[in-house]
């Protein structure tokens, strides 16, 4: 396994190809050439995980998040058709109702804290026969395992029903620089900064505890997030391998 460093650095080398392979523009050169537009970005430096995020139309997870986001929108927790989702989803039901009359810390507790007990981590390789996929809410309920996006999946559904603003919410796919590895959270914008929903984890915690979660590409509503970090006059360097060798999904509860 490469050290943290060395693979930072090999990264940040690859990163123009990968945004040229993305169909994008470098990112170094966006931040720093002359232009009388600057280039959407979320918060001017102040997006999750202390990075900076531009606004892109076309990488290769866009178009998986948006086969599933309408089914996220629309998830339908009354519904069941096999006895374990039937299970799952009165499990999940009763945790939200629960959370319905507390306050927001709480909703988020609660809800991470259901989602990462119902749900048995799997890889899509082993759960679909797939490399990379990205359920909707029914179907993890239905097979009861997953991996790191559909747990931050089937949380975001459970927020939404619970009043949360579905662009406050975000699943950010990372490298976690201190086991090496790609995996996804959801994450929660507030005016305290961004909360982290993590299937590694119970507790809710700020981006700001979690200094070698290294974000890469963020999804949100309609909207799609290149992450990059601020590398010192202004200027961004990305933080994104090839995008399409990015396939999340590693670790259990810690």
């Amino acid at each position: 396994m490469a050290a943290a460093v060395t693979a930072v650095e090999f990264w940040r080398a690859k990163a123009s190809a990968a945004l040229a392979t993305a169909g994008r523009h470098d990112i170094a050169a966006l931040a720093s050439a002359p232009s009388s537009r600057k280039p959407a970005t979320r918060q001017d430096g102040g997006a999750v995980f202390q990075s900076v995020a531009f606004r892109v139309s076309s990488i290769p997870a866009a178009e998986k998040w948006r086969a599933v986001y309408p089914r996220i929108t629309e998830a339908d927790f009354e519904s069941c058709d096999t006895p374990r989702q039937c299970e799952a989803s009165a499990i999940l039901r009763k945790a939200m109702a629960n959370a319905a009359g507390s306050g927001f810390h709480q909703k988020l507790s609660g809800i991470n804290r259901t989602v990462n007990w119902l749900v048995r981590y799997q890889p899509d390789a082993q759960n679909y026969g797939k490399r990379d996929y990205w359920a909707a809410p029914a179907e993890i309920l239905a097979r009861g395992k997953g991996d790191c996006e559909d747990y931050a999946i089937l949380k975001m559904a459970a927020l939404k029903e619970l009043g949360l603003p579905p662009r406050s919410m975000s699943i950010v796919v990372l490298r976690d620089t201190r086991r090496n590895l790609y995996h996804a959270v959801l994450t929660v914008m507030t005016s305290q900064g961004y909360f982290i929903l993590d299937n590694l984890s119970n507790e809710v915690k700020l981006d700001s505890t979690l200094p070698e979660y290294q974000p890469l590409f963020s999804v949100s509503a309609d909207r799609t997030w290149i992450h990059g970090i601020r590398t010192g006059s202004d200027k961004i360097a990305s933080a994104a391998p090839l995008l399409p060798d990015v396939m999340p999904g590693e670790g259990t509860l810690r």
